[in-house]
């Protein structure tokens, strides 16, 4: 599912990597019309701060979990429904983004959507200019499958896949745009 990363994994990075990966695959293989967000949550703080949910999750998992002070649960927001304030015409997912409302338990984002073909390019010094001929045009290069997180201190990482490929590739910076605005997104208002 996955082609190795470059980038070094620290704690902090692998948790969030995990997180990522793991939304990778609740989303799937089918087409996402608009962008679909997800509220990370700190595993342990938010055992601590809601004991009921400890109760749900049973004795052994919620022990687990709460030793584990960089574990993150993703939480998808209703956000990507029909009708929604950030569905409404915003399939851009730099324009959905103002419209998204992070809870107050969140350290962290996802999000996962698919770029149209004119929505992304491969930049030249990123790839082999004659892996892509230009004459076949944006429908030679098909959708992106985009996965992008973001922690409230700056940690970032991305999973991207293309149109009919099975692996996705994995970094910290293979989307900066996304990844800024979504980091921004969860810095409180000045």
């Amino acid at each position: 599912m996955t082609k190795t990363s470059p980038d070094p994994l620290d704690a902090p990075t692998a948790a969030l990597a995990a997180a990522v990966l793991e939304i990778a695959r609740h989303v799937g293989d089918d087409a996402m019309a608009a962008p679909r967000w997800f509220a990370l949550a700190n595993s342990a703080r938010l055992l601590a701060e809601q004991p009921g949910l400890a109760a749900l999750l049973g004795e052994e998992s919620s022990t687990i979990m709460a030793a584990d002070e960089l574990q993150l649960i993703s939480i998808e927001l209703d956000h990507h429904e029909p009708g929604s304030a950030a569905s409404a015409d915003h399939t851009d997912p730099l324009q959905a983004l103002t419209a998204v409302e992070w809870p107050d338990m969140a350290n962290g984002a996802v999000l996962a959507c698919d770029l149209a073909p004119e929505q992304w390019m491969v930049r030249a010094q990123d790839t082999d200019p004659t892996a892509i001929d230009a004459a076949q045009g944006e429908e030679a290069l098909g959708a992106l499958r985009v996965v992008v997180g973001a922690l409230e201190d700056g940690t970032t990482w991305s999973a991207l896949r293309r149109a009919g490929e099975q692996q996705y590739t994995l970094g910290a910076a293979l989307l900066p745009d996304l990844s800024a605005a979504l980091l921004e997104s969860l810095q409180p208002p000045q």
